[in-house]
């Protein structure tokens, strides 16, 4: 199923301000390796005039530039090795700078893997934390030839934390029924944002397992809640599913409880079929998950009544509040 240029577009435009970053970050690193590269690769003559020209006249006679150029040069003259690596790591982080906003939507193609495809996306990102990592190294005069190669390790489990709080967002496009979310688990870690673009069919509840303490899952059919996400400092997955759907929020700073943190705004009845091999019965499981970690511990006692189903935090404080007050006895005090 081909995607939704136009859903795809909100997902671009909600997640403007983190792309916005990553791509600063990335320019700046590129700036500085090519910086790296220019310093290792200078000949004799080139750190002499420059040094020359740094100092200026006032040491002309004074001060040898090219014994200053030596003895102070901002990157030691490197190598072969050393040299066709920092030009690997050049290329690499040009080509991860050119593509734009390329970089941050894939396609699931249909019946293909989720994981698979997440994990494809990031490895180029890997490697381009790998480019940094490598220009530091010769940098500081510390590269290694023999030592494992930085620029083939992309891998998302190979990035070290550093890495992990440094990952950009991402836009994945797909069907529903090729969306497996506990897929995910594996990538909801330092600043991930993945934000599902879903076509088709779907489970009423897709995202409900992924909801762990400290990550932010949204389910939503339009863009609310989307700034939320987008502003998010830890993991946070989202969703943009199709009408009727459920639709909820779970933000970890809510509170320490689950029903602090998740509001639910829609809870649809029920399937009566199997989504993506998924089971009518395992998509009631989900919805009655849902429920569950939003229903509150208590009910509020009525005056003739039985109690009250469970509410939500806010109606329930207010509830819990004006019971306690009614029953305080003037008399008493």
């Amino acid at each position: 199923m081909p995607s939704d240029p136009s859903r795809v577009r909100l997902a671009l435009d909600a997640l403007a301000g983190p792309i916005a970053e990553f791509r600063a970050a990335i320019a700046g690193a590129l700036g500085q390796a090519e910086a790296v590269l220019a310093e290792a690769t200078a000949g004799p003559d080139t750190r002499t005039a420059r040094a020359q020209v740094e100092l200026g006249a006032f040491a002309a006679g004074r001060i040898d530039p090219q014994a200053f150029a030596d003895r102070f040069a901002r990157v030691s003259p490197v190598g072969p090795a050393a040299t066709a690596a920092l030009v690997r790591s050049v290329s690499i982080l040009r080509e991860v700078v050119v593509r734009g906003e390329e970089l941050f939507v894939v396609e699931v193609p249909p019946g293909g893997e989720l994981t698979a495809t997440v994990g494809t996306a990031l490895e180029q990102v890997g490697r381009a934390f790998g480019a940094i990592q490598l220009a530091e190294l010769v940098r500081a005069g510390r590269y290694q030839a023999e030592e494992p190669d930085l620029l083939l390790a992309g891998g998302f489990r190979h990035w070290s934390r550093a890495a992990r709080r440094c990952m950009p967002p991402l836009v994945v496009s797909l069907a529903g029924e090729d969306l497996h979310a506990t897929a995910l688990t594996d990538f909801c870690d330092g600043s991930a944002k993945l934000l599902l673009v879903v076509q088709g069919l779907c489970a009423p509840a897709p995202l409900v397992r992924l909801i762990t303490p400290g990550t932010f899952v949204l389910q939503t059919t339009d863009r609310a809640g989307l700034d939320r996400f987008a502003a998010q400092q830890g993991p946070a997955v989202a969703a943009l599913l199709p009408q009727g759907t459920a639709r909820f929020l779970h933000d970890p700073a809510g509170g320490r409880e689950s029903w602090q943190r998740l509001s639910v705004v829609e809870l649809p009845e029920p399937p009566r079929r199997a989504v993506g091999g998924q089971s009518a019965w395992q998509q009631a499981e989900d919805l009655e998950q849902l429920a569950a970690l939003a229903r509150t511990p208590f009910s509020i006692p009525g005056a003739a009544a039985p109690a009250a189903p469970a509410l939500g935090e806010s109606e329930a404080v207010d509830r819990l509040a004006s019971w306690l007050l009614g029953q305080h006895n003037p008399q008493e005090s």
